[in-house]
């Protein structure tokens, strides 16, 4: 009987054999994955295993040839080969920096991180794709995923992990606060009022999550001596930098730069609509309507700061911001 081997890399190390499986024949139910085992149509370094036994790595897993063909089909590697340099050529527009642990994109506006529908274009399911047809032998069961979220209309960095190390590092960089975001944005009205900086201190809460599902709901902002506030809103700190302002038909924007210390769902855009200067265009936030932009707004995640690392990734990460910023 023909079997195919595949060797175990670091990412893989400690994870249960049937899960392993699983990630490498897609297709398969569980039941078959421990029918295939008990049968020995599996095997672990040329021996017979269990659906429970810890892989290692360096561990070779084979598999009878016959189980991956049922399970691929004879119709998809002419896709993959069709479709490769389709990813790899998106994927090349938008990276800002990559290496073994990390890949750096500049999501464009209108673009989702997460798919929120089966049909839905994201970041994510392109990270996949581009990661199955070029890292697979890096390891059977990772799956590259984003390490942070910006809404679909804010464009700019986004970080997707391509190792467990790096994931859990920069999890933990998050957790500790030594990660710090700067954002651009063009506010309705002229900020240039409080240059050269001010920093806000708010209270957020979000909606229940329950009456947030499948909807967009805006999230609440209350001042920090509001004794009205619910215990269970969140601290929020935003300072904003205004650089220059423009007239912009009847009325004025300005560009501002945000730097966060805290990291809360809409943060920028509640807090600066609270302050009187909601980003031009959110009309979900109180600005005016943009007849050709259709309630899209204009904020940038445009620089990252890292702290030091032995994983390669620079320090400083900066993208420069699109032409619709030049005011």
């Amino acid at each position: 009987m023909e079997f195919k081997e595949f060797t175990c890399a670091k990412d893989d190390d400690g994870k249960r054999l049937d899960k392993v499986i699983r990630h490498i024949i897609d297709q398969s139910t569980l039941a078959l994955i421990y029918k295939s085992i008990r049968k020995g149509l599996v095997k672990i370094n040329g021996k017979n295993c269990k659906p429970e036994n810890r892989i290692a790595q360096g561990d070779v897993i084979s598999i009878a040839a016959f189980l991956l063909e049922e399970s691929t089909g004879n119709d998809k590697e002419p896709e993959k080969t069709e479709n490769i340099n389709k990813i790899n050529s998106q994927i090349d527009q938008i990276r800002v920096f990559e290496n073994e642990h990390i890949l750096v994109l500049n999501k464009e506006s209108g673009i989702n991180v997460h798919s929120s529908t089966k049909e839905d274009v994201s970041l994510q399911t392109l990270v996949e794709k581009y990661y199955k047809l070029n890292f697979t032998n890096q390891s059977l069961t990772f799956v590259p995923g984003p390490l942070h979220r910006i809404d679909r209309f804010t464009s700019g960095i986004v970080c997707f992990a391509k190792s467990t190390q790096c994931a859990h590092w920069f999890t933990a960089a998050m957790k500790d606060h030594k990660i710090k975001k700067q954002y651009a944005a063009l506010v309705q009205g002229d900020a240039m009022s409080i240059s050269p900086s001010q920093t806000w201190k708010d209270y957020l809460l979000k909606p229940e999550e329950n009456e947030a599902s499948g909807a967009f709901h805006t999230v609440k902002v209350y001042a920090e001596d509001d004794k009205e506030r619910p215990k269970d809103s969140k601290l929020c700190i935003t300072t904003i930098i205004p650089q220059k302002s423009v007239v912009l038909g009847n009325s004025t924007a300005t560009l501002c730069h945000f730097d966060i210390e805290t990291g809360r769902q809409h943060q920028i855009r509640a807090q600066s609509a609270f302050h009187g200067f909601p980003l031009l265009g959110d009309t979900a936030y109180g600005a005016k309507k943009i007849q050709e932009n259709d309630g899209h707004f204009y904020l940038c995640a445009y620089k990252l700061e890292l702290p030091q690392n032995e994983l390669g990734i620079p320090q400083n990460i900066t993208i420069a911001l699109p032409k619709v910023y030049d005011i």
